[in-house]
């Protein structure tokens, strides 16, 4: 099966020289764009003192969390800055509530065996939290033997109940796989793992989907390199597929730590590379984008701005010797960098807090520190995602200050209807937003209701007004009204009957906060060329948000 990476071609960038990307260009992140806020109602961490650790909430890492029924899912995990303790319960936090919550204690009967590293995602389709495999590491007290794991769960929120729903073929045992909901198929994907605790260690870059209480493996044309420590993440919106990032291989090259910095798209059928920066092909990193960091976090989907965030974690600074070189100046473990990769241009953006964001790498946020290592989930309730525990290793006992973060623009991006719109030559005149008004994107918005010698003048304005089109034309219509003021307007041509108004909005994150008013508006002719009529739609709102 092809991967991406081509070791024939090593010896070429032997010289550090030719294998270094360039040093990242950092965006303030500073609201109103997306900022990082603590969610002090989830609780502190840094009163957890006792060793071993108190198996709770707020103490934990090495796991990935998991978004349903608008919670988010902590199973399990290390209690401690990678430590050999794990754990077996589960808790859930609400953030309408704000509040952490133990769902099953530690320890309980009929629970999944204490454990970390695993591939955990929430599977819509039955509404239960899947787990698979991980590692044993000590186990409850810490000396227990390591071990790795293969086996698969399921916890009903419905019933507070796990049940062990490990058939008889499954993915060999395996830690740090990744799992995620496949719109497509309806199953839940599992890509990759370390196989072996072997040094160096062993990889899998097997596909398989778990559907019907059955894992088959996947044959696919195209396969990413073999990885662990690689996120995964369901695009629920108009991409209904699932994105792969990252990752490392610590084999792949030996001596080199090998930090990917690809990006892939399972379409239900097969993976297709969307993005890549490759230093043994593309060793300066032209024309490209990457992240900060590619490991050590988990990634999730922000579907209000279209874009996957992923938060600290390991830098891409880690090399032996020169031939795997990422970058000079941003590297660590972990950083406070915020990556966003944006699903409309496949590119990424690297965000930093403008105070510490000057410092090349192992730089400590005012509000986070460097967390890493976190449990992440996307909550639709709230439209925010959060990070729950993690490690921070500028903390006493690497705990995180607060046990949550929330991540958000603000405000953000929205559409709201106005007024009433007036029949049109060909109907009814309704203006509906195709998309939310973004900084650095083109907003759309498309009316219906034209008749066929129709022309449509769409209205951009500043302010809300409220005119009788006949005080505009004599041709106006009972009822027709000019809802917005015309600071601006665009000649569009309908096609059968609808019309699409498009506004680029400027990259200035200073226009986060301002609204726009938006109608169409028709002028209806006779076959002589003549003006008979004069109507509009609904006006809309368009708030603009700022990326």
């Amino acid at each position: 099966m092809m991967a991406h990476r081509s070791l024939v071609l090593l010896p070429l960038f032997a010289s550090s020289a030719l294998a270094q990307l360039p040093a990242p260009t950092l965006i303030q992140r500073t609201a109103p764009r997306a900022t990082w806020t603590a969610v002090t109602t989830a609780g502190l961490t840094t009163g957890v003192t006792t060793s071993p650790p108190t198996v709770n909430g707020t103490f934990r890492a090495d796991n990935p969390g998991a978004v349903g029924q608008d919670k988010l899912w902590i199973f399990g995990g290390s209690l401690g800055n990678n430590t050999s303790y794990t754990a077996n319960d589960l808790w859930a936090f609400d953030p309408v509530a704000g509040t952490m919550t133990q769902v099953i204690a530690d320890g309980a009967a009929g629970s999944p065996s204490h454990r970390g590293r695993s591939a955990i995602a929430w599977n819509p389709t039955n509404n239960k939290l899947t787990v698979f495999g991980g590692d044993s590491r000590g186990g409850p007290t810490g000396t227990g033997t390591a071990t790795l794991l293969g086996d698969t769960w399921e916890f009903d929120p419905a019933t507070s109940t796990w049940a062990n729903v490990t058939p008889a073929t499954s993915p060999s045992p395996r830690r740090w796989a990744t799992l995620a909901h496949d719109p497509i198929t309806g199953g839940m994907l599992l890509f990759g793992g370390e196989t072996a605790m072997t040094t160096p260690p062993t990889y899998s870059n097997e596909t398989w989907l778990w559907i019907g209480g059955i894992w088959t493996q996947l044959s696919t044309s195209t396969t990413p390199a073999a990885r662990s420590l690689h996120s995964m993440v369901t695009r629920t919106d108009s991409f209904q597929d699932v994105v792969m990032l990252g990752g490392g291989n610590n084999a792949m090259a030996t001596p080199d730590q090998i930090r990917f910095l690809d990006v892939w798209r399972w379409n239900g059928a097969d993976w297709q590379l969307l993005s890549d920066c490759d230093v043994t092909t593309n060793p300066t990193g032209a024309g490209t984008t990457w992240p900060a960091s590619t490991l050590g976090n988990q990634a999730v989907y922000d579907p209000l701005r279209q874009r996957i965030v992923v938060q600290g974690g390991n830098g891409i600074t880690v090399a032996a010797n020169t031939i795997y070189v990422y970058g000079p100046s941003y590297g660590g473990s972990p950083t406070n960098y915020t990556s966003e990769f944006d699903s409309l241009t496949n590119q990424w953006s690297i965000y930093a807090s403008p105070t510490t964001g000057t410092t090349p790498f192992n730089n400590t946020d005012t509000v986070l520190g460097r967390v890493s290592r976190y449990f992440v989930g996307f909550v639709p309730a709230t439209g925010k995602v959060y990070k729950a525990c993690g490690q921070d290793p500028t903390k006493s006992g690497s705990k995180p200050t607060y046990s949550v973060y929330a991540y958000q623009a603000n405000p953000v991006a929205t559409t709201t209807s106005y007024g009433a719109g007036c029949n049109g030559v060909g109907g009814p005149m309704v203006l509906t937003a195709d998309n939310a008004p973004w900084t650095g994107r083109t907003f759309s918005a498309t009316s219906t209701g034209f008749g066929p010698l129709s022309f449509c003048l769409g209205v951009v304005g500043l302010t809300q007004v409220s005119i009788p089109m006949v005080a505009v034309l004599p041709v106006g219509g009972l009822g027709c009204d000019v809802l917005a003021n015309p600071d601006l307007m665009v000649a569009v041509l309908p096609t059968a009957g609808s019309a699409q108004i498009t506004f680029p909005l400027p990259n200035t994150p200073s226009l986060g906060g301002l609204s726009l008013y938006f109608q169409a508006a028709e002028l209806a002719f006779d076959l002589g060329g003549n003006i008979v009529g004069l109507s509009g739609s609904n006006g809309l709102t368009a708030t603009i948000g700022a990326l």
